[in-house]
């Protein structure tokens, strides 16, 4: 609980306010359901707001690759405990290949769906695999990744209205040479959020503001871009659109005061920390200046 609370505490002290916490990194029952507790718990210790999200479906253990269906079947005969606990909003399951086929990964979540469960899915990451068309025939909330989606399927979730969470920060840790392709997701009119995609494996950052930088650099967005992604796109990309994401009258008073002269400046500076005050509903739980 200590590790969880101090990575709120950072990634807060960057300016972020709401995140989405997901398992995935247990693929067992035991594990997978102690991080949703874990995350459920930190909510109330915490002024971070937390949406959770299942995906233990993140890979196949070693002892189930030669049967991966019987894996799905132990995570979703965990769905009714997730769900009696309010442990979990969404679903996600990583359809790429080696991992999760698109017949698979159709099944799982239309299962998801009927127990009670909104959908996510990890999709298209690596290879043109399907999971983007699948996020859109299945209406799921957002798919993640993408940079392997097909021209159809980004204009399938386009359609469909499936929210692109773009994470630049993956693709420049593992060193990878392509990025997902914004320009032509915004092209046709496939809403785009963005995120730190803080892990463990493949993205050890709690800094949002250095992820601007890469969406401006890696997958050429314009600061208005970058800021609507960051915000109100990624407020609808976990479902709390109607309370945070803008300063309008009737949400709560999520608030950064930024030490910066312009909002195009925050990603132009890179990699130091801008925020001079942080306000979570109202009150100040961050103040530099």
């Amino acid at each position: 609980m200590n590790k969880t609370l101090f990575h709120l505490d950072v990634l807060l002290s960057y300016g972020v306010t709401t995140v989405e916490a997901k398992s995935g990194y247990g693929l067992d029952e035991e594990t997978e359901l102690k991080q949703l507790r874990v995350a459920k718990e930190a909510s109330k210790r915490h002024s971070m707001e937390i949406v959770s999200t299942f995906l233990g479906a993140h890979a196949i253990p070693m002892e189930d690759r030669k049967d991966p269906e019987n894996f799905l079947k132990r995570m979703e005969a965990i769905f009714p405990v997730i769900l009696e606990e309010g442990l979990a909003d969404y679903c996600d399951i990583f359809c790429e290949e080696g991992v999760f086929s698109v017949d698979q990964s159709r099944d799982y979540l239309k299962k998801a769906k009927e127990a009670g469960f909104k959908l996510k899915i990890h999709a298209d990451e690596i290879v043109s695999l399907g999971g983007a068309e699948l996020a859109a025939e299945l209406g799921a909330a957002s798919a993640d990744h993408l940079v392997g989606a097909s021209d159809e399927g980004i204009r399938r979730m386009g359609a469909e209205g499936v929210i692109a969470v773009l994470l630049p920060g993956t693709s420049f840790y593992l060193c990878k040479e392509k990025p997902a392709r914004a320009r032509f997701m915004l092209e046709n009119n496939l809403a785009i959020a963005l995120s730190t995609d803080f892990n463990p494996g493949s993205s050890p950052t709690e800094n949002l503001q250095f992820i601007m930088t890469l969406a401006a650099l890696h997958l050429k967005m314009t600061p208005e871009e970058i800021w609507t992604a960051c915000t109100v796109n990624a407020a609808c990309a976990i479902g709390v659109e109607n309370k945070v994401g803008q300063i309008v009258p009737g949400m709560q008073a999520d608030v950064v005061i930024w030490n910066a002269p312009n909002y195009a400046y925050i990603p132009y500076h890179y990699g130091v920390n801008h925020v001079a005050m942080v306000l979570k509903k109202g009150e100040v739980v961050v103040k530099y200046f």
